[in-house]
């Protein structure tokens, strides 16, 4: 199971950012006259993308596939595969779109590809709403290319992402408690998250990240407005 490096960058990302991506996919499509009857939308991250892309592209028939692979922020497994098939008969004989929040390695949303091809759909194409050049899968349509890597923090899990990247940033630098100015200050030196760039992305969530981590037994008070990890 490989891991991704101590220190590497994140971007925090919001909604309206977001939704701006998948008007932009859809719109790709309708340029390429491309009218797909069903949405497959990689759970967990494909979701969102998946609903906004029937709004935009007057679709009803969306449904789900699971694929594993990645697992929290810190680790990834090797080949993707599939955790939760979708429903049978659900994409027979159908043109489809097949959609993903990011390629990074594009593994996931290139099985999914396969996976619903092997299903007896129509014409299947496949779109991401970011694209890494560190893909080796070229999807169909593409919101946005992204030259550098960079670990993407959505807003529909910026909670799950910021425990892990709080965790983790308290384990390196490995003092006895930190204050949440500290801790900004370690998500900017180990992750090139400004406090400016988060702030307008997702305003005034810091506080409510630790206390969620506190609940739920990752970190304990370590006198006032101080933390550290629970033991």
């Amino acid at each position: 199971m490989a891991e991704l490096p101590e220190e590497f960058n994140c971007t925090i990302t919001n909604w309206e950012y977001i939704y701006g991506l998948c008007r932009d996919v859809a719109d790709e499509v309708r340029r390429d006259e491309f009218e797909p009857e069903v949405v497959v939308a990689l759970a967990r991250g494909g979701w969102f993308a998946g609903r906004c892309l029937c709004d935009f592209l007057g679709l009803d028939d969306l449904t789900s596939l699971k694929m594993e692979h990645y697992v929290g922020t810190a680790q990834k497994t090797g080949e993707p595969t599939v955790r939760y098939p979708m429903p049978e008969g659900s994409v027979e004989g159908k043109d489809v779109l097949v959609i993903d929040d990011i390629a990074d390695t594009g593994g996931s949303i290139s099985r999914a590809e396969a996976y619903v091809e092997q299903r007896d759909a129509g014409e299947v194409r496949t779109a991401t709403l970011q694209l890494l050049d560190t893909s080796e899968f070229e999807p169909d349509y593409v919101g946005e290319r992204l030259a550098e890597w960079a670990w993407v923090v959505y807003p529909w899990n910026f909670i799950e992402d910021m425990v892990d990247l709080l965790s983790g940033v308290m384990e390196k630098a490995d003092q006895e408690s930190y204050t949440a100015d500290e801790l900004r200050h370690y998500l900017a030196e180990y992750h090139d998250v400004k406090r400016i760039e988060m702030e307008i992305a997702q305003p005034n969530r810091l506080p409510e990240v630790l206390a969620e981590m506190e609940r739920r037994g990752v970190i304990e008070g370590a006198g006032p407005g101080e933390y550290r990890l629970a033991e």
